[in-house]
């Protein structure tokens, strides 16, 4: 689902946003995609695609008016993560600088802002957030 679903939505979409000269697609990867989580070897590897796809897309119609971008967020919390034992979810914050989870309206703001015409010039770009996880 995390790349076949991205590459179908994103085929389906394209053809109607070229034709219009306009459209954003904001695409939700994950820091795993860039950096690797031991024992999550399928899901760091369908984000990792998820980063090449958004990528491709980005150059490939960078002079249509169509932007492609991602989010690449650190944990966040959701009713999953929620669910999961504390101790998994100290192991997961503990790398995070801030020492906290995300929150779902923190990654809507930055999927907003790539979606709207503020961001016009920015096209195949990975948005890391991850309070501060990711340094590079």
């Amino acid at each position: 689902i995390n790349l076949k679903g991205i590459f179908l939505c994103c085929k389906a979409v394209l053809p109607s946003m070229v034709k219009q000269k306009y459209g954003r697609i904001v695409n939700i990867a994950s820091i795993s995609g860039k950096e690797g989580n031991a024992g999550m070897l399928a899901y760091s590897t369908s984000k990792a695609g998820v980063i090449g796809l958004t990528k491709v897309i980005g150059k490939e119609y960078a002079e249509t008016g169509v932007t492609c971008n991602c989010i690449a967020p650190a944990v966040v919390r959701t009713e999953m993560v929620a669910a999961m034992p504390a101790q998994q979810v100290k192991y997961m914050t503990d790398k995070i600088p801030m020492k906290r989870c995300g929150t779902v309206d923190e990654i809507a703001s930055c999927v907003s802002w790539l979606a709207s015409k503020e961001s016009a010039f920015i096209t195949a770009f990975c948005m890391d957030s991850t309070g501060g996880r990711a340094t590079y």
